[in-house]
């Protein structure tokens, strides 16, 4: 059940803040340095380029940067706002300077690339799935004028099909996506409307961008005899054929992964759920991304464990406190 007394914290210089007459806090998995506002009366102490904790039910939902600081004063009373991103704008907004050649190592790489950055460093760093140790294709790595750190790093861990997401308390992680997971929550709506657990809700199903079959080729040099090799993975919801034919070579992994890891990319992509429920919270659990959610939605069409892709915190007076939740099927890059 959603907790109406679902508290929020800023924590600044030392001191808290917890009195806010608006706020949104928007955290999603492929944009890490996600954004926040919030609109009070006090005059709290804070000026741009603070950090900051953002904390919901006493959990932190995000590290963030002050990026601008607004104050107003009426005959109702001084007026607060401030607004900015998480630390993980520093990746985002950091262009690559130096054009040397860069390791190939996604740790190596990462940690070459955040050097001399603030706020950031290797200790931020968290490695999954055997991908410490991985290796992308030098082609993955080459640089151009304005490409930022988090692009370099981006590319070159989806390479390999790992995803480099930031999470809510500020470590940066490689991970193989997830594809299936214990549901942490649940959604659930009666066909006739009679019943629903949200306030708001859509389902949104596409075909554009999904092949029936993804057929992976290319070549395989082994012991000096070059092998030709193809892997196909097919999809049984399509509803017609449509074939893709990918390019493929022995330093991107087993050709039946790509092709699984390519489908399963097209798959996450066919479908697009939003709900918005009341309360930042269900069953004691801040709702969170990278999470997955037990969703019975008759009305809308859809009945599975669908991926946290993004959430919105907000509060205003018209409507208090609700939660924008964005969901997916797992395995996107």
């Amino acid at each position: 059940m959603p907790n109406d007394k679902d508290e929020v914290i800023v924590a600044v210089k030392g001191s808290r803040m917890d009195k806010f007459v608006s706020y949104n806090i928007t955290q999603d998995l492929f944009t890490p340095e996600g954004s926040f506002q919030f609109g009070c009366f006090s005059k709290y102490d804070i000026s741009a380029g603070d950090t900051c904790e953002i904390y919901v039910n006493r959990k932190v939902v995000m590290n963030g940067i002050v990026d601008t600081v607004k104050r107003e004063l009426s005959r109702s009373g001084p007026r607060l706002s401030f607004e900015g991103r998480s630390v993980a704008s520093i990746l985002v907004d950091s262009c690559v300077t130096k054009f040397s050649t860069l390791p190939t190592k996604l740790s190596a790489l990462a940690e070459k690339l955040v050097r001399g950055l603030p706020f950031i460093g290797k200790k931020d760093f968290e490695y999954y799935s055997k991908s410490k140790n991985a290796k992308a294709n030098r082609k993955f790595v080459e640089l151009s004028p304005g490409d930022t750190v988090f692009e370099v790093i981006k590319r070159a861990a989806n390479s390999l099909g790992y995803l480099f997401w930031a999470t809510p308390d500020g470590k940066f992680c490689f991970d193989k996506p997830l594809v299936r997971g214990k549901p942490l929550f649940s959604i659930h709506a009666k066909g006739d409307g009679s019943e629903m657990d949200y306030i708001e809700g859509s389902v949104t199903k596409t075909i554009e961008g999904v092949h029936s079959e993804v057929r992976v080729m290319g070549e395989s040099q082994d012991d000096n005899d070059i092998k030709y090799v193809m892997a196909t993975v097919k999809n049984d919801q399509m509803p017609f054929a449509k074939p893709l034919v990918v390019n493929w070579n022995e330093n991107e992994g087993p050709a039946k992964k790509t092709a699984e890891l390519q489908m399963a990319v097209e798959k996450a992509s066919s479908i697009h759920l939003e709900y918005t429920v009341n309360g930042h919270s269900q069953n004691g659990n801040n709702w969170e991304i990278n999470r997955f959610v037990d969703v019975d939605d008759e009305f809308n069409g859809a009945k599975d464990s669908y991926l946290i892709k993004s959430v919105t915190f907000s509060l205003d007076r018209q409507n208090g406190k609700r939660t924008r939740l964005e969901l997916q099927p797992g395995g996107a890059l």
